[in-house]
């Protein structure tokens, strides 16, 4: 009887670790998202949030004149330090209100990778409508949506100008490595350069954290379906 209860009390224990690491929690300085640019941002509760957490909470965006550098990036010291190979690369995905900027390019995720070609992940190409909003929010998922997402790459592997697209059966980032397998992924980072207001929430740049409510706290996201 003693050894079942020692293994139920292991387990239990597991248990709390693993729900601790998938809940929100202070990050490092590694995995804190740094902002850049002159645009507007900050996290707070005016103008709604992704049903898909718990908090009232999503980050407010506004991009004035980008040649003036009135722009918003965000990144981490993670994301911009990831040098793996694209293929193992999980979470890049974000949510946003669909009445607030949505365009052709921004927002959007960008990647480079390490022969200098630049992947442009815009929310416009993978948009999928929440339909518990009635389409007010949306949500780009590029490593996980089957259909619906496609994404454009600038360099050596741009496809001829045309687009990598999710095929029914793999994502548009799965098209994209069978494609190239070889790639590796040197950084990725958020970037708001288009005129305009944007409510981004639940932001993953494939650094292992997804981002809902504040700069210096975050999600753990150890498998493609935890965030």
């Amino acid at each position: 009887m003693r050894r079942i209860i020692v293994t139920l009390i292991a387990a239990l224990a597991a248990l709390v670790v693993t729900s601790s690491a998938l809940a929100d929690h202070d990050l490092g300085k590694r995995d804190r998202l740094r902002f850049e640019g002159a645009g507007a941002h900050s996290w707070n509760m005016r103008g709604g949030d992704s049903p898909h957490d718990q908090n009232a909470r999503a980050l407010r965006v506004r991009v004035g004149d980008p040649s003036l550098g009135e722009y918003v990036a965000a990144y981490s010291r993670a994301s911009l330090n990831i040098a793996s190979d694209a293929e193992a690369v999980m979470n890049l995905s974000l949510e946003y209100r669909t009445d607030r900027h949505l365009g052709a390019g921004a927002p959007r995720i960008s990647v480079e990778f390490q022969n200098g070609d630049v992947a442009y992940l815009s929310a416009f190409y993978c948009n999928h409508p929440l339909a518990v909003t009635g389409g007010v929010w949306g949500r780009a998922d590029f490593t996980r949506f089957h259909n619906g997402c496609a994404f454009y790459v600038l360099g050596e592997t741009s496809n001829g100008g045309l687009p990598y697209e999710a095929d029914g059966a793999r994502s548009a980032w799965e098209v994209y490595t069978d494609a190239h397998p070889d790639q590796i992924v040197e950084r990725t980072y958020f970037v708001a350069d288009e005129t305009g207001g944007y409510r981004i929430d639940r932001l993953s740049l494939g650094a292992g954290v997804m981002y809902q409510a504040r700069f210096g706290r975050g999600k753990s996201c150890p498998t493609e379906a935890s965030c």
